[in-house]
């Protein structure tokens, strides 16, 4: 997926537990598939997993995970909860992570039973997210690829995704859209994100949203960028429950469209041609719901 990828497999995964986490020694190893492009994902029997990263890159962003999750942890959906954080070894050069499973499966439209329900937790999750203090947070920007970030930063890369996507999107509007989002920039005070918000980082149990896992993109900024889950997850007729809920006001919501947007024409443009699907599908379905897909998924 990446040409810098880091290589691991269950073998390293085991050792490593082994090494670092004696006390989980021995259990099963198996490889969870997963559309994640920053971590590989190994259970470790029933109940725990290793992520080790997949390029450098996230190597930064597990440590910031790693730091931070604690903070999150009486959010009224499950978070992971840490169980070890691995350091670098002659096994693996790079730190890693180890925690609790979250059962569940992704959120998508097929495993969630109400999505009026969904988008109403959803959006309660995103409220009391906001309402975490920040003293010493880390700020949108380098840190967690510039999710919640004043959108313009984002123009030069945004548009020239956009444009390698003329045979999938309506250019015009989409950039109409992107401008208009940019005309009402974030002024602050920033509040916490998660920073990526799609169903395969929303965990779903008895047809019930559960937890929200995958937080390397964690930092404080625009909360817009999380509102984006309103195209990425969000069907469309629970956008206006979630909106309602999350307390949205009308120039949070044109930026979350544009929010929305950038995610999908960054990841469609750089993943599609067979290097991840998922990610593709996902991307896709984000801009038919934005009105911006020329015909259908």
């Amino acid at each position: 997926m990446h040409a810098n990828e880091i290589i691991s497999d269950e073998a390293v995964a085991a050792r490593l537990i082994e090494e670092q986490v004696p006390a989980l020694a021995g259990l099963p190893v198996r490889r969870v598939e997963s559309s994640g492009t920053d971590n590989a994902l190994y259970r470790i029997g029933d109940d725990h997993v290793i992520r080790l990263p997949r390029r450098p890159e996230a190597v930064p962003l597990l440590t910031k995970e790693i730091t931070w999750l604690p903070l999150f942890k009486a959010l009224p959906l499950e978070v992971p909860r840490l169980v070890a954080a691995g350091r670098p070894s002659g096994i693996f050069g790079h730190a890693f992570g180890v925690f609790r499973w979250i059962s569940g499966v992704p959120a998508s439209n097929e495993a969630i039973g109400n999505m009026n329900a969904a988008a109403r937790d959803l959006a309660g999750f995103l409220r009391s997210l906001r309402a975490i203090e920040t003293a010493g947070a880390p700020q949108a920007g380098d840190c967690n690829h510039h999710r919640g970030v004043v959108l313009e930063e984002l123009d030069d890369k945004t548009r020239r995704s956009i444009h390698v996507l003329t045979d999938e999107i309506d250019v015009a509007q989409a950039l109409s859209l992107w401008q208009d989002a940019c005309s009402v920039p974030f002024e602050g005070p920033g509040s916490w994100l998660h920073g990526d918000l799609k169903a395969d980082n929303l965990l779903a149990r008895n047809g019930r949203l559960r937890a929200v896992i995958d937080w390397g993109l964690c930092a404080v900024g625009d909360p817009s960028a999380d509102y984006c889950a309103a195209w990425s997850f969000v069907s469309p007729e629970a956008q206006s429950v979630f909106r309602e809920t999350a307390e949205i006001s009308d120039t949070a919501w044109l930026r979350a469209k544009g929010w929305a947007l950038y995610g999908a024409v960054i990841a469609l443009s750089y993943y599609r041609g067979g290097k991840n699907e998922p990610q593709c599908r996902q991307s896709r379905q984000t801009l038919s719901r934005l009105g911006l897909l020329r015909g259908t998924i």
